[in-house]
């Protein structure tokens, strides 16, 4: 009676649906898809910060930095927590995998942080954008200290192939046509083909005109430019969440089975 007894504990400890191999196994391959996914959020936010922060200087408001920036940080954190929690499950490691739970729960808040300011940030992306390029193109563009924003309007009118907020007319009453003494009326990098006092020339093959009822100007080319990259974020950031519920969830049964397995309490 007593052998059945010692039996029938240690099959408690050992067996069931989920027992401890199985689920040390689950959580290895999860982590190796975690890792995966940090590596791509990582990718990612540095791909936008190397190629697409360019236009960062015009956009008057620190809320896409910040979302960026805060996806960048989880996606190192992703990858050093998915390395912690795969040695945990390895070596069944209560001290790890209660580590590793935590910075989950951190990268987590950090991207419900980064997921409340993208919506914020997206609801008043067109007003924030239309004030802050009507301000920096009437009275910052081409003046002092301000190279950073002068380069990346120019930019975003090259690239955008736009000129002006709406059209080359935003451009009539700002700071930058009244003070050049060239008769210019737009930058140079309004013009198609730019070289010297191109702009100069009032022509509607040479400067962007936005007046067709199917053209866009920088402001709604800018805006959609903006969304789009919102968009991957959003994507990339609610898949890591997705694999952080589930490894967080594995984690939980496997610290359980291990404590069972050493007869510990819960």
């Amino acid at each position: 009676m007593q052998r059945q007894s010692k039996d029938e504990k240690y099959e408690a400890k050992t067996s069931g649906p989920c027992d401890l191999a199985c689920l040390r196994g689950l959580l290895i391959g999860f982590n190796f898809i975690f890792i995966l996914g940090g590596c791509g959020a990582l990718a990612i936010g540095i791909w936008t910060v190397m190629m697409k922060m360019q236009y960062v200087a015009i956009l008057g408001s620190m809320y896409y930095n910040i979302i960026v920036y805060l996806l960048i940080g989880a996606g190192v954190l992703v990858f050093l927590t998915g390395i912690l929690g795969c040695v945990g499950a390895i070596q069944k490691n209560n001290a790890m995998l209660t580590c590793y739970f935590v910075l989950l729960v951190v990268i987590f808040l950090c991207e419900c942080i980064a997921g409340i300011l993208a919506f914020v940030y997206y609801e008043s992306l067109h007003d924030e954008l239309s004030e802050g390029l009507r301000s920096n193109l009437n009275k910052n563009y081409n003046q002092t200290d301000k190279e950073a924003l002068s380069d990346a309007v120019d930019m975003m009118q090259q690239d955008f192939q736009c000129c002006g907020v709406e059209s080359y007319l935003d451009w009539q009453d700002s700071t930058f046509v009244k003070q050049n003494k060239d008769g210019l009326k737009t930058p140079e990098s309004c013009c198609k083909s730019v070289t010297p006092l191109c702009s100069k020339r009032d022509h509607p093959s040479n400067i962007y005109r936005i007046l067709g009822s199917d053209s866009m100007g920088c402001l709604t080319k800018l805006e959609l430019y903006i969304k789009e990259h919102l968009f991957i974020l959003a994507v990339t950031g609610t898949a890591v969440a997705c694999l952080e519920i589930l490894v967080m969830i594995f984690a939980c049964c496997l610290r359980s089975a291990i404590k069972k397995e050493e007869g510990e309490p819960y």
